[in-house]
């Protein structure tokens, strides 16, 4: 314990931090956020860049979306904040434009992240790439979430992930 007064609060003044600094740092691409989580197991971090919802024009129950690095390019996943059952078949529609995919998605363990094919990365890459918006069904049983995704800084997105993707 310091008994000096003066030499207590310069101590203090020396080891306060800024709160703005216990913020960690993730590099962003305009909406989009890129994500680095370690593997629990040491295994390579899993990356992925995260865009959320417009809540003007989505249902509460629509998150964002999530791409993930997969090897030479990413998987596509819809993440929603109501578990689906771990044994649904949801049914996903992307639709850009004039442009519209279906797809049959993959519920992940948890229920708050459905898997599209690989083919959902192709649209992305193709048709989906100059448009600035995304609009996404979710068909599940009887629940249907609908919602809209900025597509604004997605090549810049893609190219941070790229950068950032484990050497597989």
């Amino acid at each position: 314990m310091m008994s000096d007064p003066t030499a207590r609060q310069r101590c203090f003044g020396e080891n306060k931090r800024d709160p703005a600094d216990l913020t960690p740092r993730t590099p962003t691409s305009g909406p989009w956020r890129l994500v680095r989580t370690p593997d629990p197991r040491g295994g390579p971090d899993a990356v992925a860049v995260m865009q959320t919802a417009d809540p003007s024009q989505s249902d509460l129950a629509l998150a964002g979306v999530m791409l993930r690095c997969s090897g030479a390019s990413f998987r596509v996943l819809i993440v929603v904040l109501e578990p689906v059952p771990p044994r649904a078949h949801p049914k996903v529609k992307l639709a850009t434009g004039g442009t519209t995919a279906e797809f049959n998605a993959t519920v992940l363990p948890s229920g708050a992240a459905l898997e599209l094919p690989d083919s959902a990365a192709q649209f992305l890459y193709g048709p989906a790439r100059r448009a600035t918006e995304l609009a996404i069904e979710v068909f599940a049983g009887d629940t249907m979430i609908r919602g809209t995704i900025t597509l604004a800084g997605l090549e810049t997105a893609l190219a941070l992930l790229t950068s950032n993707c484990p050497v597989q």
